[in-house]
């Protein structure tokens, strides 16, 4: 018989003693909730990415206007949605921010959350 690769599902096995980590961003949902809050949002939600590019999302309300934030680590965009009344997101703007940690998000929040000018 002839040796056939292994797949293991769920990864090798071995020394698993670490077990799932929490993401990182887990850890800026307070503080990201305050600077929306600040901004005059009401903060429905905070969801932190599992996975290696940090990602994560804010569900956010204004004047009965649903909203939602969302930081894609992979392409490095900070995005403002507007929920429409038939289903889907309209995205209002957009930023590209570098990950450079939770000051760098509160601004880049700060930043997006303010009206448009002009």
């Amino acid at each position: 018989m002839s040796e056939q690769p292994v797949f293991w599902l769920g990864g090798k096995p071995g020394d698993k003693h670490k077990g799932r980590q929490p993401p990182e961003a887990e850890r800026y949902a307070a503080t990201l909730t305050e600077a929306c809050e600040a901004c005059g949002f009401d903060v429905d939600e905070f969801v932190a990415a599992q996975g290696g590019f940090g990602g994560w999302l804010l569900h956010l309300e204004r004047g009965r206007v649903r909203y939602r934030l969302f930081w894609n680590g992979k392409a490095g965009l900070l995005s403002l949605e507007e929920h429409r009344e038939r289903g889907g997101w309209q995205e209002l703007r957009n930023s590209a921010t570098d990950d450079t940690g939770l000051p760098g998000f509160v601004a880049a929040v700060r930043e997006i959350l303010q009206p448009e000018h002009g």
